[in-house]
């Protein structure tokens, strides 16, 4: 089994202080971490440190912090090679501040020049012994090309969607298993209700469709039998909860390649990233396969 990860990657510096200082006022950080960050880039690690095998496309300048930013796949096993490098490009960063007593955070983003991963720049031979596609919806142009082929192939794809852009009506019904945000799924759909909103998304083209409720958990249905799976988060003590839809969709994604009951799947995903806002950062908590299911046995005594 290998996944493809196409998408966004970056690198994230994180730090911690007790209150978010007044302007103007000078704060000392608690802790401070940087680590490889970005949603199917996260995903990925997620599932490499599962015992899958993975591999990454994305775009980074040809800079110190490009090399960096695959340096933190490359050292978890991911597979980097066709990654894209761009010449005399500042690659992108996030910086993040975690207040500590209340758990909010404030993200600040810098793009860098790097230009939007294009069709052209992807070797399709990345598909080649791919068992699934995930997609983030960053690089439209190159993600649907990339489905495209994967469909040609008969590779089953996960699209993560969060933001309402161009070419996302393609995508969606190129998609094999949706996983949104609940704001992009109401949004896309125009529907409220929750049993209603899935069975929109599913007339889009999925065959199964996860809608993410940030603290309530997660709701989820299948074009096969059309009925609606809740799951509720779990009561975990929350840090930061950078990255952790990013490890509910690497959850999402280990329950399809073994074949799970939809509710198993979206139960695992669930713990897994309520667990992942217990540490710093999107991949420093990432828990592992036993930690999730003691949790699970533990909650269903």
């Amino acid at each position: 089994m290998r996944v493809l990860g196409v998408g966004h990657c970056t690198l994230d510096h994180i730090g911690v202080v007790e209150r978010f200082p007044e302007p103007d006022f000078k704060k000392e950080f608690l802790q401070f971490s940087t680590q490889g960050g970005g949603a199917a880039a996260t995903a990925v690690v997620a599932l490499s440190r599962w015992g899958v095998d993975t591999r990454f496309v994305g775009k980074v300048g040809a800079d110190a912090r490009g090399d960096e930013i695959e340096r933190t796949l490359a050292e978890e096993g991911v597979d980097t090679q066709f990654m894209v490098h761009q010449d005399g490009a500042v690659s992108q960063l996030s910086f993040i501040v975690v207040e500590s007593s209340s758990g909010r955070k404030q993200t600040y983003t810098m793009g860098g020049n790097v230009t939007e991963l294009s069709a052209a720049e992807v070797d399709l031979d990345c598909l080649d012994d791919a068992t699934l596609l995930l997609c983030d919806g960053t690089h439209m142009e190159a993600e649907i090309a990339v489905m495209r082929a994967a469909r040609e192939r008969d590779i089953p794809i996960v699209l993560d969607a969060s933001e309402v852009g161009s070419d996302i009506r393609e995508a969606v019904a190129n998609c094999t298993y949706l996983v949104a945000s609940e704001r992009f799924a109401s949004q896309f759909a125009g529907v409220g209700q929750l049993d209603s909103l899935c069975q929109a998304l599913l007339e889009k083209g999925p065959e199964t469709v996860v809608v993410t409720l940030g603290n309530e958990g997660s709701v989820a249905m299948s074009a096969a039998d059309r009925k609606l799976v809740r799951t509720q988060a779990i009561d975990v003590d929350v840090f930061d909860t950078t990255g952790a839809g990013d490890v509910f969709h690497g959850g999402v994604i280990l329950g399809i390649l073994n074949d799970w009951p939809l509710e198993r799947t979206v139960g695992f995903a669930n713990v897994a990233a309520g667990l992942s806002c217990q540490g710093i950062g999107g991949r420093s908590a990432i828990p592992t396969v036993e930690d999730v299911e003691k949790v699970q046995k533990a909650s269903d005594r």
